[in-house]
């Protein structure tokens, strides 16, 4: 029974989910198709700068919101309101060295990225409210609700590239409708918990003081974050320093099938923790990693098999055909990580995580600024991290269940 109520709610995160990056996957072909692969490159630059802001604006709230509002329900509008204030300050502070990273790749990558910047604020608001929401499991819906939105904004970005060949403004269209996604999950939250917006805490969470003490309590999760975003996200960023933006739209084109994939892993992940967190008990433990086991070597195996179709008649850049055969390789390693993962979050050992994640995350830059760079050995790259962090963890788990 618990394994059977962990697939379903995992199957309809992964529907929402699925449904966002396949959009998005569709904005990303039509720029290759229409613009060429300098176009993605600078494109997927944008994006990914973005991704990478928006992790560290975050600041571990999207698991410490889960679990503090597991465990303690009654303070859900409290907590969330000194989420979005961390989220703010830390977004300020870290805004200028994102535009200098996209400066140095080119003027186009650096005109997406500001634009990509406030899509990035209003999306910080949206994922506290449906971190918060996890912790009550309220949160299917709001969820779908999100990935509608991102549906809505990717039919207008293709509309604006293919009638007008902007990518510029099909951006400015995706942040628009972001920030009506994020309003309208604040009123969702209002609906599903009965919950004002606290504003007093939002005012307090705005000082850097508070904002440093909300950090020193979480500051492992945040860890966790940025590593494993360095891990995914960072050699890109190198690729596209390193190389040209062709080379980045190949290995773009393969990350973007793969990340499709991700879903699956990180939809279990956010099922499994508020979980784990109320109860560790052996059969809840057991269902999850049996779970995660089977979901990544399926989806592994349906990826490698079908690499050559998918790349041929999305992308159409062959290029990409063998980086993506990789990624099926790292999808194993990359799942049973995750399922590691939650299973320590969710028992509060936070600490292993985010040294096991640090650990892959120094491996990755040092590793990546020695590469030659292009997409097949950067593929490659994701396949040897991805296997090492489940490995460090598999061992770490067994010595600490073994004490």
């Amino acid at each position: 029974m618990i394994g059977r109520a962990i697939l379903r709610t995992t199957f309809w995160l992964s529907v929402g989910d699925a449904a966002t990056l396949v959009a998005f996957a569709v904005v990303a072909i039509v720029v290759a198709r229409r613009l060429g692969a300098a176009a993605l490159g600078d494109y997927s630059m944008a994006m990914t700068i973005g991704a990478l802001l928006q992790i560290v604006a975050d600041a571990g709230y999207n698991m410490w919101l889960t679990r503090t509002v597991a465990r303690q329900p009654e303070r859900i509008g409290a907590v969330l309101a000194e989420a979005i204030g961390t989220k703010a300050v830390l977004w300020c502070a870290t805004l200028p060295l994102a535009l200098a990273v996209a400066a140095a790749h080119s003027s186009t990558a650096l005109a997406l990225t500001v634009v990509v910047a406030l899509d990035v604020l209003t999306s910080c608001i949206g994922f506290a409210v449906l971190a918060a929401l996890r912790g009550v499991e309220r949160y299917v819906a709001p969820q779908l609700i999100s990935s509608g939105y991102s549906l809505v904004a990717a039919v207008a970005m293709v509309a604006a590239i293919v009638l007008c060949d902007s990518l510029v403004l099909a951006v400015v269209l995706m942040t628009a409708i972001g920030t009506g996604r994020a309003l309208h999950l604040l009123a969702r939250f209002r609906a599903e918990t009965g919950e004002h917006f606290h504003g007093e805490h939002l005012a307090a969470s705005l000082r850097l003081r508070n904002v440093a003490a909300q950090l020193r309590q979480q500051w492992r999760l945040w860890l966790v974050n940025i590593a494993s975003s360095i891990v995914h996200r960072v050699p890109l960023v190198v690729l596209g320093l390193r190389g040209g933006s062709a080379e980045v739209g190949y290995f773009s084109a393969a990350f973007r099938i793969y990340s499709a994939a991700r879903i699956v892993p990180g939809a279990l992940f956010n099922v499994a923790l508020p979980r784990l967190a109320a109860d560790g008990s052996t059969a809840v433990v057991r269902s999850i990693a049996v779970t995660g086991a089977a979901l990544g070597i399926g989806i592994a195996a349906a990826m490698w098999i079908a690499a050559e179709p998918i790349v041929r008649i999305t992308f159409a850049l062959d290029a990409a055909i063998e980086p993506l055969q990789f990624f099926a390789l790292a999808f194993v390693g990359l799942s049973l990580k995750t399922t590691l993962e939650a299973l320590l979050i969710g028992r509060r050992r936070d600490r292993l995580v985010a040294g096991a994640v640090t650990l892959g995350a120094i491996v990755s830059i040092v590793v990546a600024l020695l590469l030659p760079p292009t997409a097949t050995m950067f593929s490659l790259l994701h396949v040897a991290i991805e296997w090492l962090l489940f490995i460090v963890l598999a061992v770490w788990l067994v010595r600490w269940r073994l004490r």
